[in-house]
């Protein structure tokens, strides 16, 4: 009974939940924001928002062209699993093209990381897209189906708080940092 409830919420959530879609081996969520302004101050105003998510936009920042940027991070630690002696992060590649007036934001979302939170530098990685809930077992047998299914939905929430965010930012009028003197 508790496996057929939990499948039924999670067929759920998958039909209800932000839309998604696998491409290149990868998972992708996508959103195109208009109304964002000239190509030059969208630019610098998503260079800011980076600047701020991330602390350190040199480490982050793979492409950085007045039309497109490209920016790599980590969503992590993505729950806790075996009394919280592993986690799972997720690499993400935030993907922005940039147009007078809009602006499409693509988060892709490849592998993911089962690491031990202890002293141990023991590691596996897996396949995302290859993985349940998109299969019936994760693409790394050393790690269980269930942990697969729950870190997607966390990554899913990562996900759509952070297009949430970038949105936000960019049809706020207050998206400049300067202090008012």
């Amino acid at each position: 009974m508790k496996k057929y409830l939990f499948t039924t919420i999670l067929m759920f959530i998958f039909f209800v939940s932000y839309a998604y879609e696998v491409k290149d081996n990868a998972v992708v969520f996508t959103k195109i924001i208009e109304g964002t302004g000239n190509i030059e101050q969208t630019h610098s105003n998503l260079e800011s928002f980076f600047a701020i998510k991330y602390n350190d936009v040199n480490s982050t920042i793979k492409l950085n062209q007045v039309d497109k940027l490209i920016y790599k991070g980590i969503f992590k630690d993505l729950g806790s699993y075996a009394m919280g002696m592993w986690t799972i992060d997720a690499n993400h590649t935030i993907e922005v093209a940039i147009k007078e007036n809009r602006v499409r934001v693509k988060i892709m979302v490849s592998e993911a990381i089962f690491r031990s939170t202890g002293n141990s530098l023991t590691q596996y990685e897996y396949s995302v897209p290859n993985s349940s809930p998109f299969t019936k077992k994760c693409s790394n047998s050393s790690v269980s189906k269930k942990s697969c299914e729950t870190a997607f939905l966390e990554i899913e929430k990562r996900a759509e708080a952070l297009l949430l965010e970038i949105t936000q930012f960019l049809i706020s009028d207050n998206n400049t940092f300067e202090d008012e003197w």
